[in-house]
C-alpha cells in the first residue's frame, strides 16, 4: 500500500507555476496552411484536438477515491492542474484550426474506444491509457511540426511536446509506485498487459494518421522504432 507518492509538492509546483504558460504563444504567424498542407493534416490534427479534450470527470471520480484511500490531497489538486492543461492543448489547436478554416470533429470511435477503455476500471487504468496516449503524441506532434511550414503550428506543437514530456514524467512516477505494491506475478501480467495496450493504439495512430507522419519525415518503421523507444525510457 502507499502511504505517500514521492516529490507530489513538487509535482505541484510544477503544474501551479505552469498554469496557463501554453496559452502565451504568438499568434501574429500570418502563414497559412497551404492547399497541399491542409489536405494533408485536416483530418488529423482534428482527431488529435478532439483527444487532447476531456473535462475529466472519471479520472477525478477515481483521483478523488484514490486519494481518500490513502489520505494523499495533493494528488487531487495535481489531476485538476493537468486536466487543465490538456484542455489549453486542444484550446489552441482549435484555435489554430478555426483561423484556417479547419473543421473540428465532435467524435471520432477511436477517441470514443479510447474513453471507453479509460472508464472500465480505476485510477491506475486510467493513468494507464493517459500516459500511452502521450507517449505516443511525443512522436507524433514531432511529426506534425515537420509536415507544415507554419511556424506557428511548429510553435505549437513544441510547447505541447515540452508539457507532455512532463506529463509522461509524472504518470510514469504514478504507475511505476502502484505497480511496486503488486504481487510479482500480477506485476509481470500488468505490464504485459501495458505493452499490448502500447501496441494496439501505435499501430492505430501509425495507420489512421500515416499522411502526416510520413510528410513529416518519418517512414512507418522509425516512428514505430522512435515511439517504443520513448516507451522504454519510461518503463524500462
Amino acid at each position: 500500500m502507499i502511504a505517500k507518492l514521492p516529490d507530489l509538492d513538487e509535482w505541484k509546483k510544477y503544474f501551479l507555476h505552469n498554469e496557463g504558460n501554453i496559452q502565451k504563444i504568438t499568434w501574429s504567424d500570418n502563414h497559412f496552411l497551404s492547399k497541399e498542407e491542409k489536405e494533408c493534416i485536416s483530418s488529423s490534427i482534428a482527431k488529435f484536438q478532439l483527444g487532447e479534450y476531456s473535462e475529466g470527470k472519471k479520472l477525478i471520480d477515481f483521483c478523488e477515491n484514490y486519494a481518500q484511500r490513502y489520505k494523499d490531497k495533493t494528488i487531487k489538486q495535481i489531476t485538476n492542474l493537468f486536466i487543465r492543461e490538456e484542455q489549453a492543448h486542444s484550446y489552441i489547436l482549435k484555435r489554430f484550426m478555426d483561423s484556417n478554416n479547419i473543421a473540428t470533429l465532435e467524435r471520432h470511435w477511436t477517441d470514443n474506444l479510447f474513453r471507453s477503455i479509460r472508464s472500465l476500471a480505476g485510477y491506475e487504468l486510467s493513468i494507464t491509457v493517459l500516459i500511452t496516449a502521450e507517449i505516443i503524441a511525443l512522436t507524433y506532434y514531432d511529426a506534425l511540426s515537420k509536415a507544415t511550414q507554419s511556424k506557428l503550428l511548429k510553435n505549437i506543437c513544441l510547447k505541447i511536446i515540452e508539457e507532455e514530456r512532463k506529463h509522461v514524467l509524472y504518470e510514469s512516477m504514478l504507475l511505476k509506485s502502484l505497480r511496486k505494491q503488486k504481487l510479482p506475478l500480477y506485476k509481470v501480467v500488468i505490464e504485459l498487459g501495458h505493452k499490448c495496450l502500447f501496441f494496439f493504439s501505435l499501430l492505430l495512430v501509425l495507420l489512421d494518421h500515416r499522411a502526416v507522419i510520413l510528410r513529416g519525415g518519418f517512414t512507418s518503421y522509425s516512428f514505430w522504432s522512435q515511439n517504443w523507444e520513448e516507451f522504454y525510457k519510461v518503463f524500462d
